[in-house]
């Protein structure tokens, strides 16, 4: 379901950003599986976007093709250790005592991060990282409503490309469209 899903997030990306899937590469059969170098038990999120594509690398310049969503690109399966360890060591610094599993999925450019998190009793979530506050806030109820929603932004024109051609969004919206679809998200009502 998972793979579906973010296979309808590339179409709606492909709509307005014609050149982003292609930009992403295409991912090796299991691509996934190189991912078990760093976790044992890769989620079934990181496998529907690793199996399918190998994220942005950081040579990138097109301005439309570098973010996955406004102000974050989807790591490129290379990094992804390098990121992995930037992770844990902002969690550890700031003495992040929440448990579960905490793994990178987009960063920005200031070592932000959206993150998959599974907590103990096995709820999956999407989390924000701020690198300065270091705590992980809810954004989407389940990976399943994260991709969810993201459609959603494309259907409802919620993303635009600004004068720059950057990925952008109409912050109202997104508020109002991220917290009906997932309405256990604190991100949303801040």
């Amino acid at each position: 379901m998972l793979t579906v899903k973010f296979d309808e997030f590339l179409k709606r990306s492909a709509q307005l950003r014609p050149g982003y899937p292609a930009s992403l590469g295409k991912a090796p059969a299991e691509g996934s599986a190189v991912l078990a170098a760093w976790i044992p038990e890769v989620p079934g999120l990181l496998q529907a976007v690793y199996d399918t594509v190998l994220g942005t690398g950081g040579g990138e310049e097109d301005p439309s093709l570098v973010e996955f969503i406004p102000g974050y690109r989807l790591i490129h399966i290379s990094e992804y250790g390098k990121e992995l360890e930037v992770l844990t060591g902002i969690l550890q610094e700031k003495g992040y005592t929440g448990g579960g599993v905490v793994l990178p999925l987009l960063t920005n450019y200031g070592s932000d991060y959206i993150c998959y998190h599974r907590s103990e009793d096995g709820t999956e979530r999407i989390c924000d990282l701020l690198h300065d506050y270091g705590d992980l806030v809810v954004m989407y109820d389940s990976p399943d409503t994260f991709l969810g929603t993201l459609c959603e932004f494309y259907k409802q024109e919620v993303y635009f490309l600004d004068e720059e051609g950057y990925l952008d969004c109409d912050l109202v919206m997104e508020g109002e469209v991220g917290a009906a679809l997932n309405p256990g998200a604190a991100y949303w009502s801040e």
